[in-house]
This record gives C-alpha cells, structure tokens and sequence, in this order.
C-alpha cells in the first residue's frame, strides 16, 4: 500500500453486526461480518484494496476475494450501511454510516493520510439551502492541506 492513512477506531461491539445484517434483509455470512467488522472497528474511510489486506491477514474471517468484497460494498452502499467517499483522486473509499451523525475529512496532499473532522463545518454555521423546491438535501465538503508530519524540513 503506497498511501499512508489514518483510521481511528471506533467502539467494534456498539453494533451487532448479524441484527444489523438481517435487519437489511441479508444472509449473514463471514464475508459480510468480516467487512462490517473492519469498518465498525476502524473508522477509515478503505479502499477495496486495503479492505482484502485487512482482511487476509484476519483468518478467523476465511478466504475474502476481491470479487465478494466488491459485492458486499455494492449491497451494503445500496441499502445506505455505508457511504463512499471521494476524494478526488480516481480512488474511492468506503466508511460505516452511523446513523444520522456524518463528518468531513482532511486529507494531506503529499502522504495521504487521512483525519476526519469532529463536526460539520455548514451545520456549525446554520447553513440554509435556499428554497429551491429540493429534499432530503445532503452534503460532502472534504478539505486538503500539508499534515504536521510532512511539514517538518
């Protein structure tokens, strides 16, 4: 993996990963629990990529190819389980929704790590979509900079 990016983990036992998976409707398998597993236990957001290298190194999960995580992340961003994230950089990366609660990202431009912000910058400031005739409106604002790391001479 050439990039380098920050995960912060996040509380892996909060959700029962099996309710939540029949509460979509879908067959439990170790293939979905294992993802659902990485995503709840480390923020991200992955890639499919760093998705299997997680995964592969964790055998009490079996065998997990590409194809089968490609599928999972299709039926799980179908039914809104997770959010993709896109960053501009031909990459896209995937992240557990929780709930109505949504964050932003500061990405690095020269390492690529990745940090998300702790709240929402256009809800801070009461920002108002103009009446427009719209719903349900939602929003992705992600910022860039030069972390502290790479700041350093």
């Amino acid at each position: 993996m050439t990039e380098k990016a920050h995960h912060h983990v996040h509380d892996s036992h909060s959700t029962d990963k099996s309710a939540l998976l029949r509460k979509a409707g879908l067959k439990v398998t170790k293939a979905r629990l294992a993802i659902l597993d990485l995503l709840a236990r480390e923020h991200g957001p992955f890639t499919i990529d760093e998705m299997r290298e997680h995964l592969s190194r964790r055998k009490s999960f079996g065998r997990c190819d590409l194809v089968t995580i490609y599928r999972c992340i299709s039926k799980f961003e179908s039914l809104g389980m997770i959010s993709r994230c896109d960053f501009g950089d031909g990459v896209l990366r995937y992240e557990l929704v929780h709930g109505d609660h949504h964050h932003h990202h500061i990405i690095c431009r020269s390492c690529k790590k990745i940090e998300a912000l702790p709240r929402c910058p256009v809800e801070d400031k009461a920002f108002k979509v103009p009446k427009t005739g719209f719903r349900d409106v939602s929003h992705r604002l992600e910022f860039f900079g030069i972390c502290p790391d790479c700041d350093e001479p």
